[in-house]
């Protein structure tokens, strides 16, 4: 395997740890402090990716697209 495929693997399993454990730190904080387990944390993450996958299909990169997700998914939670 060549340097680069092995350092792109273990980015690429880095974010996605990284990944799993906000979404994970999110879920046990909430269950933690109001003893109830809020199932809308998952609703808003497919939200947040659809929004973000729209835009990157639309043209626009992977980066703005990711900050404008965030901005309409805090939004709408609010």
């Amino acid at each position: 395997m060549a340097g680069t495929t092995l350092l792109m693997h273990i980015l690429n399993g880095l974010a996605y740890g990284m990944l799993l454990f906000m979404i994970a730190a999110g879920l046990s904080i909430i269950f933690g402090l109001m003893h109830v387990v809020n199932l809308a944390h998952g609703t808003f993450y497919l939200v947040g990716v659809y929004v973000a996958y729209s835009f990157v299909k639309q043209g626009m990169g992977f980066w703005p697209s990711l900050l404008v997700a965030i901005v309409i998914v805090s939004i709408l939670a609010s």
